[in-house]
């Protein structure tokens, strides 16, 4: 049946945008598969499906970059008899549950690990080929070979996840670790906070207004670290810096500007403002 399953499964993820540009149907059913699309940069894993053969078969995929998640059934239909149903509840639910647990371990582990890294790691070189083209300071960055490291801290401040920066531009974080609710703060908040979803969006607003910025990683960790913010500095004005992903607008599957919208989400939810880059001027942080 697997034979009929996976090219509808693929399919359905070509429908909606995603689109793999390396070799997936062979790792599909072992779990979470990560792999780089159709429009992602070098280096960029921005794609994802899980899916379950088992009984009625079913699973997701998405698109980091593009924030399409999609959940997905087989056609097939079954008649079940209620015991049969809550059999299939409770087995979903364990299942669940030790998936959560799993993944909770595994980032714990990455956390130990990406802390050991950042100890280790030196002061980031001002002269560092991606800090000198962004123009930007090493400001909450150190570096580990030639690539920069930026911390991913929760509320708390430990450190869950690290970015890493090549002098090219590439980024990459932790295997396994954690990203949603994660920031980076550059500077002390005083009066007001910028949020942004790049490390040069955040360090270069921060050099041009001398503000505190906090580094949110992705358009769709803006509204949760925007609220973080606000819980921490209940006082302070909020600005989300808006990256302007206008090209998207035309895109077939997504067709509207995830940055903006992303940032006008934060800003409504937490009473913040948004700060837009001028036109010919969008951020690639």
């Amino acid at each position: 049946m697997d034979h009929d399953i996976i090219p509808a499964f693929l399919s359905a993820m070509a429908s909606a945008g995603v689109k793999p540009t390396e070799p997936v149907a062979d790792r599909l059913g072992s779990g979470l598969v990560r792999f780089h699309c159709e429009g992602d940069g070098k280096g960029k894993r921005n794609g994802w499906a899980v899916l379950h053969l088992d009984g009625r078969p079913a699973g997701a995929f998405g698109n980091y970059r593009l924030q399409v998640s999609e959940t997905w059934r087989a056609g097939q239909a079954e008649d079940l008899s209620p015991a049969k149903r809550r059999e299939q509840a409770a087995h979903f639910r364990a299942e669940q549950e030790r998936r959560a647990a799993a993944k909770r371990a595994e980032q714990e582990a990455t956390a130990l690990d990406c802390q050991r890294r950042w100890n280790a790691a030196r002061v980031a070189s001002h002269h560092h080929p991606y800090l000198q083209r962004k123009r930007i300071p090493s400001e909450g960055a150190k570096q580990e070979g030639t690539r920069l490291l930026v911390p991913m801290r929760d509320g708390s401040g430990a450190i869950w996840n690290l970015q890493s920066i090549a002098p090219d531009g590439t980024k990459l974080f932790a295997k396994g670790g954690r990203q949603e609710g994660l920031f980076c703060l550059l500077g002390q908040p005083d009066g007001a906070v910028m949020v942004g979803e790049g490390f040069a969006t955040c360090a270069a607003a921060r050099r041009a207004t001398g503000l505190a910025a906090a580094v949110a990683f992705s358009a769709k960790n803006l509204k949760n670290i925007a609220m973080t913010v606000r819980d921490m500095w209940p006082d302070c004005d909020i600005v989300i810096l808006a990256d302007d992903d206008a090209h998207l607008i035309h895109h077939p599957t997504i067709k509207r500007n995830v940055g903006l919208d992303a940032a006008r989400e934060a800003a409504e939810a937490v009473g913040g403002r948004v700060a837009v880059p001028p036109s010919g001027e969008r951020a690639h942080a």
